[in-house]
């Protein structure tokens, strides 16, 4: 029997990004005994992993002597291997002292007055048997894949990862208690766009979205199905006004979905868009599902470095150095990517 630990004290595109790994380490070691220390972000959603038999929640806002009981439970387990991957200074210190025959992690570098760092410091590069580089959004100059650099930190444990595997997860929602309103959109073609706060910068989004969104739905001939979680944004609280005064059928709103309704959704759509969403980008990973991702277009590169190898993923631009392109002339970039 061996035990793993994972730090992903972050959200949850990034946990879903190392899922493929966790799925390869159970499978090549079934007695093993994994451990993620999760955030209030992820906590829940990564509770529902049969494969996952610990989950120990960290905060920073957690009073000192919560943490330090923490660090303690951590740090007095011994680990066949640990994996500090989120880049959160709570999991480095761990990482540093705990108890591992194995200490694997990924170090991120920036630039302070022209000269080179990294964080964690370099000095603790000597602490980690091996490790991945990653450079920081603001220094970004080309891509640099983060989930290839995961796949050969578990590969060092020969596990056997491809670049194309799928990521992991099993959605325990039981589709026939679903609500019929839920079961009748999966039974048919629709495409599926979330809503959030990174929607906002579109140009002309708050007045003339439903109007939009409808012509777009006429030109692609099948159902859209929104869904947004507590949007209170101006352009959600319009158009919402805007889709209950027309009644269109052909557009139909999903509020608040759980997660495993989410994934469901992402899962049998013809194409799922949102603005970068990271939990819809990754969740595709799982299922093979076709994406499109509006983001500026000065953040290609970063957004790239996320993207999950075994997707159909393409971007499509809501700005450029120069200006915002209008909500019209975006949805008429998605609708080329659709009609072909």
């Amino acid at each position: 029997m061996k035990n793993f630990i994972f730090f992903r004290n972050d959200r949850l595109g990034d946990f879903l990004i190392i899922t493929n790994l966790i799925k390869a380490l159970k499978e090549k070691y079934p007695l093993s005994n994994i451990t993620i220390v999760s955030s209030k972000y992820n906590h829940h959603f990564i509770s529902k992993y049969k494969i996952i038999d610990k989950v120990i929640l960290y905060d920073k806002n957690f009073s000192i002597l919560k943490r330090i009981k923490i660090f303690k439970k951590i740090i007095n387990q011994q680990y066949y291997a640990s994996f500090a991957v989120d880049g959160k200074s709570f999991s480095n210190i761990c990482n540093f002292f705990i108890k591992s025959m194995h200490k694997y992690g990924l170090f991120y570098k920036f630039k302070l007055l022209g000269i080179p760092f990294l964080k964690p410091n370099y000095f603790l590069t000597f602490f980690f048997d091996k490790f991945e580089i990653f450079t920081s959004k603001k220094f970004l100059k080309s891509v640099e894949h983060l989930p290839s650099k995961f796949i050969k930190l578990g590969n060092y444990l020969d596990l056997k990862i491809k670049l194309n595997d799928k990521y992991y997860f099993i959605p325990t929602i039981d589709i026939s208690k679903l609500s019929n309103k839920v079961k009748t959109i999966l039974k048919n073609k629709f495409i599926l766009i979330h809503l959030d706060e990174k929607w906002r910068d579109i140009s002309s989004i708050n007045h003339n979205f439903y109007k939009n969104l409808e012509d777009f739905q006429k030109k692609i001939k099948k159902k859209i199905v929104i869904t947004s979680f507590k949007n209170t944004f101006e352009y959600f609280l319009n158009l919402k006004k805007d889709l209950k005064k027309n009644n269109n059928k052909n557009i139909i709103l999903l509020e608040n979905s759980s997660l495993d309704v989410m994934e469901r959704l992402v899962n049998y759509s013809s194409f799922a868009i949102s603005c970068h969403s990271g939990f819809l980008v990754q969740i595709a990973g799982t299922n093979n599902a076709k994406i499109i991702d509006i983001i500026n277009k000065n953040d290609l590169n970063w957004y790239s470095c996320w993207v999950p190898k075994n997707t159909f993923h393409k971007f499509v631009f809501k700005s450029n150095d120069k200006r915002n392109f209008k909500l019209k002339k975006i949805l008429f970039n998605i609708f080329k990517i659709i009609n072909n």
